[in-house]
């Protein structure tokens, strides 16, 4: 789609309807997060060291700030939309607090049976880890942000939202999540330090898989939350010395279409785990390994509160994800 700019009228039109985009994707101001005046140290069983001082109300410490955008891409247009996020300028990479970036790509699992429609669910989800919020938001309010969201021109915009026109239903739904425990190992960041991975695709051929992403998604019921990340961490895993395992973090929900906005979930979901695998075959030996554990999460939730209903309002409902465009820190996860 061109678009021809033939007078300053024309040009204001543009923003006036692209803005609304970009306020309903999570890119303007947002209100800083609220932390505990707590100076002690803690250990976890994943042996890291963390200062309460970033301890939310919950009383487990964040580490890290996860964006997610969650698109639901036409039938016939998964290709066409690959190349579009293959295609764009970006150095994220660089920026400072930047840890790892991947696309998701929905996995059919059957998950219907389950009482959830993957047709509803969105099948690409671009997830970016960063250290902290504050390097998210300096990346929001940056050139990076502009370069990577049609160069910050009327143009370049407009040709953002007729792509997203033609490949997906409807705008991408924002998700934002605190990063809990997580559980690391060594990052392989681009050898040419580039902030981008140049990769070739001809827009009629999807793109190949990088990674094996699992999220188990969990809605905790209000005023369980501490108890269930709690629990999450004393339990006794041997994650990171498993074959292709590439990094973990357990997420809290942090607000509705912005930041600590105080609103609930769209989709209901309020904590999710969050690991990243070099492929399927390794994150099912390691489940394969947990099932036969004593600590399973069978085991957390009759520890925890005795029986099912008394955390969650519905069962846990676990997704998996094809990564692509994978980009890592030297840091990793």
């Amino acid at each position: 789609m061109t678009v021809i700019l033939k007078s300053g009228f024309v040009a204001a039109w543009l923003a006036f309807i692209t803005l609304p985009f970009l306020i309903a994707n999570g890119f303007y101001v947002f209100p800083s997060r609220v932390t505990l005046p707590l100076r002690t140290t803690i250990r976890f069983s994943t042996s890291e060291e963390v200062d309460l001082s970033q301890a939310t109300n919950t009383g487990i410490p964040t580490s890290r700030f996860v964006v997610q955008n969650r698109f639901r891409v036409k039938k016939g247009r998964e290709a066409a939309f690959e190349k579009r996020w293959a295609d764009r300028e970006s150095r994220l990479g660089t920026l400072p607090g930047f840890r790892f970036f991947c696309m998701l790509r929905r996995i059919k699992d059957g998950a219907a049976t389950t009482g959830h429609s993957e047709d509803k669910d969105p099948n690409y989800v671009s997830c970016t880890v960063w250290e902290h919020y504050e390097n998210f938001d300096m990346w929001r309010k940056g050139d990076a942000f502009k370069e990577a969201h049609g160069g910050g021109t009327i143009r370049g915009i407009a040709s953002m939202l007729a792509a997203t026109a033609m490949n997906t239903k409807g705008k991408p739904k924002p998700a934002y999540w605190r990063g809990l425990l997580p559980v690391e190992v060594s990052g392989n960041p681009p050898s040419d330090g580039e902030g981008w991975r140049c990769v070739d695709t001809d827009g009629k051929n999807m793109l190949p898989s990088e990674c094996f992403v699992a999220m188990n998604r969990f809605s905790v019921n209000p005023g369980m939350e501490g108890v269930f990340e709690e629990n999450f961490a004393a339990r006794e895993s041997s994650i990171q010395s498993y074959k292709g395992f590439r990094g973990f973090l357990l997420l809290r929900r942090d607000g509705g279409k912005k930041p600590s906005d105080g609103r609930d979930p769209d989709d209901g979901f309020t904590h999710s785990t969050f690991s990243v695998w070099e492929a399927k075959e390794n994150f099912e030996s390691w489940m394969s390994d947990s099932k036969k554990s004593p600590m399973n999460d069978g085991e957390i939730k009759k520890r925890a509160v005795g029986t099912f209903p008394s955390i969650y309002n519905k069962a846990p409902y676990p997704t998996f994800y094809e990564g692509l465009l994978v980009m890592e820190s030297a840091a990793g996860v």
